[in-house]
């Protein structure tokens, strides 16, 4: 048992012996050249396979030839073995099974490793593992898989912090699919760093007409900059709703303080703050019950006026036709002087006159491009793999385990 690798434990199995026919004629896979079959040498050497009864190990008989193209620079070359990779010390399917377990069932290295010999009776240490995911990920080009990715045209982008990083980085994907098409570490947020970004993903063949992200203005200058004046740019109605909410919360928590001043019992208001902010069609029966009694107790106050101007401000995206028609209904909310009865309306007031506001409102007049993009579903789908792992440890680990996700999930496992 002196051949065996080095993380084999020595212990009784089977050992099963593969040979390979000789061909009458061989291909050299340097020059490529078809020629006869000449020996050079023979050797057996130990693999590692899969089996669920019992420890298996194959003992190979290789094969080497001679290659009788006198301008090859290889002289010998071993005869290929379906199933078996050239160095390998494990078989084709036990490294497939163990990368299949790395990015389908989001599972880490050391518990590949563990799995491996529990079940499959077989040895596969988590740096192996590890040296097999990166090797197959270097087999792939990142700009081949993103042409392979039928791109809508529609970008999303946002930024997001992970895991033993200081700073944060930019993932961008499709709209429409919610496919992850890259990400990558950012040095800061400023209009420099994303558009360097944005040249390197137009670089990898990803050239969006539509582009939706959060509220950052260094995003439109950086779009347009790289991309074109006549990109479309779409303002992510979550984060509007997301400030608009920020602020109707703000003027609840405010009106709730001044009737603690005063003496007053607040306890129904603290309970149903969360049923106040939500949107009526997401009620409930209780959520009725609730605020019916909410509303018999606080009727004419803030509370009343929250629920109103939340109502109002959604109708502007939800029921418009057309972009000039939310210009027009907005500029009616502000003349009606909401702006008089909190400085958190007022807020919202000047949040909504901002220049701005036509990206709020691009999917109007482009029915094609959605209100929201799907950043938030998207970043949530790659926190799940970073927290199985406590995060990557480098960028290339992080960029090697997007292409294999994106193979493994999006092309079924097949770039051709």
């Amino acid at each position: 048992m002196r051949d065996l690798p080095k993380d084999v434990p020595a212990r009784p199995g089977k050992i099963k012996l593969i040979r390979v026919r000789i061909p009458k004629r061989c291909i050299c896979p340097t020059c490529k050249t078809k020629q006869l079959f000449k020996l050079n040498h023979k050797r057996f050497r130990l693999v590692r396979d899969m089996s669920l009864k019992e420890p298996l190990l194959l003992k190979v008989e290789m094969t080497y030839a001679k290659c009788l193209n006198e301008r090859c620079k290889t002289k010998v070359f071993s005869l290929p073995i379906q199933g078996i990779q050239r160095y390998q010390r494990a078989t084709a399917r036990l490294i497939r099974e163990s990368i299949a377990g790395i990015i389908e069932d989001n599972s880490t290295c050391p518990r590949i490793s563990r799995r491996l010999n529990r079940i499959f009776n077989t040895t596969g240490s988590k740096s192996s593992i590890d040296r097999w995911k990166h090797k197959l990920a270097d087999k792939y080009n990142l700009e081949e898989i993103v042409s392979k990715l039928n791109f809508s045209g529609i970008l999303c982008i946002d930024e997001y912090k992970p895991k033993r990083s200081q700073g944060y980085d930019l993932i961008d994907s499709d709209a429409r699919t919610s496919r992850i098409l890259y990400l990558e570490q950012a040095e800061g947020l400023g209009r420099g760093v994303v558009k360097k970004h944005f040249e390197r993903i137009a670089q990898l063949g990803i050239k969006p007409y539509a582009i939706i992200f959060d509220m950052r203005t260094c995003f439109a200058k950086a779009a347009k900059a790289v991309f074109g004046k006549k990109i479309l740019i779409q303002h992510d109605y979550f984060h509007v709703m997301k400030i608009i909410h920020h602020h109707l919360n703000r003027a609840l928590g405010e009106y709730r303080k001044q009737l603690k001043e005063q003496g007053i019992d607040t306890i129904d208001i603290w309970e149903a703050r969360w049923i106040i902010l939500k949107n009526i069609e997401d009620w409930d029966l209780k959520g009725h019950q609730v605020m019916r009694a909410i509303l018999d107790r606080y009727q004419g106050t803030v509370i009343e006026d929250i629920l109103i101007l939340k109502q109002r401000i959604r109708e502007i995206f939800l029921e418009s036709n057309s972009q000039k028609e939310a210009f027009l209904k907005r500029d009616e909310l502000i003349n009606e002087g909401w702006h008089l009865r909190s400085q958190h309306f007022a807020n919202i007031r000047e949040f909504l006159s901002k220049p701005y506001f036509k990206y709020v409102t691009t999917y109007l007049d482009h029915p094609e491009i959605p209100r929201s993009g799907n950043s938030e579903n998207v970043v949530r789908t790659w926190r799940q793999m970073e927290k199985v792992r406590y995060g990557f440890k480098s960028d290339k680990g992080r960029l090697d385990h997007l292409k294999l996700y994106q193979v493994s999930k999006y092309l079924g496992g097949r770039l051709s």
